[in-house]
């Protein structure tokens, strides 16, 4: 077995150091085999990278100036990030062969005590390579959404919310100026924090959280807590009137919850039928949804009736967002984070209520008069469990 010393001697020089320690031929630090074949391999990596993307940005630059629709950057700003990704890419490949070369990471297996959370150190020394992975996956924007409904535990939790909130910080940046100098240190500093990612992941058994990640609460609880706000300021203007002696916003959102879980039962009771042409995350991309309409009229107790619907807002914000500004405005950017809360849900909870989606359906079936198909039992169920929970407070 090589030392951990060696190891990460090895796994440094992938970060632009390989050449110095080539150079250090009489530094005992630095002349271990090991150390010289990553060394080597770093070296060319990067002089690969620098010859090829100066030749490109010298000779080939000027001819890719065309605006890219939607995403409203150039085909050279497409061109550059990708050099830099497969520089990333080449980086993170280098950090795991050097931690990993002649050590047994691929062959531990998971045991039952293979994860747990030490105050604020997670610890996985059983984690296999594909676990590790998956850890650092869930740091990728919106993919991390998937990944924790699929794999929950405490480091894809906390990836999908930072990621989350990272990526909107970021699109609410580039709508305002573009792909301007904030956008590029905001991308720059999402690059490094992954490459940082990836090679504690793949280099230690231990990840710390943050103690403010803790605070951090995730969509279901952001969106129990402003449904619970109408009922709650109801309760405040009752005392004011001495109608009501008792304050509880955390009752509120418990009320909140049980309403859920009662629909949810009698939802479940009604809409049996499971047929789909298709596999159902293509129920949340736009227009492509459009195939699921007739389901709707075809079959009265389809599962996927308040997904379909849900889908067609999406469909039809895109639309309005095209009409107004133009199909290919960044501001479409933003219906990434419904589409794949509903791709990440629907395997879980087939009636998944994605937040203001469901709220634009039920003020289009209230405009309707309750003329969409399939809602009339609906909103029937739901007049049931609002009485079944009034009498549960």
């Amino acid at each position: 077995m090589i030392s951990r010393k060696i190891r990460i001697n090895a796994l440094i020089s992938y970060f632009f150091l390989g050449w110095i320690f080539l150079l250090a031929k009489n530094n005992p630090n630095f002349t271990d085999p090991f150390i010289k074949k990553h060394a080597k391999i770093a070296t060319q990596g990067h002089i690969i990278f620098l010859v090829s993307y100066s030749l490109y940005s010298y000779f080939f630059g000027n001819f890719f100036s065309y605006s890219i629709p939607v995403i409203q950057i150039t085909l050279t700003h497409v061109i550059d990030i990708l050099f830099f990704a497969a520089l990333i890419l080449f980086i993170i490949w280098g950090v795991y062969r050097g931690y990993k070369d002649d050590n047994p990471l691929e062959n531990t297996t998971n045991t039952p005590l293979s994860f747990f959370l030490n105050g604020h150190t997670f610890q996985f020394s059983g984690a296999t390579e594909a676990e590790r992975v998956i850890f650092l996956v869930s740091y990728i924007p919106f993919l991390g959404m998937i990944i924790t409904k699929k794999y929950p535990n405490i480091v894809t939790t906390t990836g999908a919310r930072v990621s989350s909130i990272f990526w909107f910080i970021y699109l609410v940046s580039f709508v305002n100026n573009g792909f301007d100098s904030l956008s590029m240190i905001l991308l720059f500093i999402g690059i490094l924090s992954f490459v940082f990612l990836a090679a504690r992941f793949f280099m230690s058994n231990t990840y710390i959280i943050p103690n403010f990640f803790n605070y951090i609460p995730d969509i279901d609880s952001i969106y129990r807590i402003i449904r619970s706000i109408p009922s709650y300021i109801k309760e405040v203007s009752s005392m004011i009137f001495g109608k009501n002696t008792t304050l509880s916003f955390v009752d509120n959102i418990k009320n909140v919850k049980n309403k859920d879980t009662i629909l949810q039962e009698s939802l479940q009771e009604y809409f049996t039928d499971k047929t789909l042409l298709f596999q159902s995350f293509w129920i949340f991309i736009p227009f492509f949804n459009l195939i699921f309409l007739p389901k709707l009229f075809t079959c009265r107790t389809t599962q996927y009736v308040l997904a379909i619907w849900q889908g067609l807002v999406i469909t039809l914000l895109a639309i309005i967002i095209g009409l107004l500004f133009s199909f290919t405005s960044p501001l479409e950017l933003f219906l990434l984070f419904p589409i794949f809360y509903g791709i990440a849900s629907i395997e879980t909870n087939v009636f998944v209520r994605i937040p203001l989606l469901y709220e634009i359906y039920a003020i289009i079936n209230t405009l309707t008069f309750g003329l969409l198909k399939n809602t009339k039992r609906i909103q029937t169920i739901q007049k049931q469990d609002t009485t079944v929970s009034f009498k549960m407070e």
